[in-house]
């Protein structure tokens, strides 16, 4: 009966195969050195465990290792990050009697303010001022360095504001970006020195967004007899006039 190797040897020239592929390492020495690479025996082939769907999760977990997350983390340089919608800072109108964002009292407060105000105001005589400062550039910071920093930003002007009115005074957070502050006691003219204190100490504590961010003021006192809804009405004005100029 032949043998393995003269059947095998029988079959190279059918099948256009070289007699040394199938020589063991120690046959082939005579023509090179053994390559301990090609040579060495095969490891026995050891079945893990599958965790998960092979499909599924855990190949995607494997991107890292695939370079994959490279590729992914390279959106920004490709200009993707472009693509996705910026939501405009900020989102919400404060509504209630208090602003949890700057720790300020709120628009139903100043409402309400208002109207005893006015009642005191027309009964006593006693002056009053009421100012509107605008902290305008936070939707630029917004925009810029995400809505945390603008949020920042915001109630730092609310503390330097509070910092800057006397214990009888009011401040609220009135719009998304606006403040209204009563000065009791105060006349128009007096409330011109507020108005530079507190100028120069939000240009002061704001200096982290000094290029973008700028705050205007308007202010105004009802004239003898007058209704504070008059001097609100011309605070305004004023404030507009200041912005158009900023």
């Amino acid at each position: 009966m032949d043998t393995f190797q003269e059947r095998l040897a029988a079959m190279v020239p059918r099948v256009g195969v070289a007699r040394d592929t199938f020589a063991s390492a120690a046959e082939r020495s005579d023509h090179r050195d053994a390559d301990p690479y090609v040579d060495r025996p095969m490891d026995p082939i050891v079945s893990e465990p599958t965790i998960g769907d092979p499909n599924g999760a855990d190949e995607l977990g494997d991107a890292d290792d695939l370079g994959i997350a490279d590729d992914l983390g390279a959106a920004d340089d490709l200009g993707v990050a472009d693509a996705i919608p910026v939501i405009a800072w900020p989102v919400e109108t404060p509504t209630g009697w208090s602003d949890a964002k700057t720790g300020t009292d709120g628009p139903r407060y100043w409402d309400r303010l208002i109207l005893s105000e006015t009642a005191r105001v027309g009964r006593y005589q006693r002056p009053v001022t009421v100012v509107l400062v605008e902290i305008a550039g936070l939707v630029a910071i917004g925009k810029l360095w995400g809505p945390r920093v603008a949020e920042h930003t915001l109630a730092a002007a609310a503390r330097t504001l509070s910092k800057e009115i006397r214990t009888s005074d009011h401040i609220a957070r009135i719009e998304p970006l606006r403040f209204g502050l009563l000065l009791t006691e105060t006349t128009e003219i007096a409330a011109i020195n507020f108005v530079e204190r507190a100028r120069a100490a939000c240009e002061r504590d704001l200096t982290m967004g000094a290029e973008v961010v700028k705050v205007a003021f308007g202010w105004a006192s009802p004239p003898n007899g007058g209704d504070l809804a008059d001097a609100l009405a011309l605070a305004a004005r004023r404030l507009e006039a200041e912005l158009a100029e900023l």
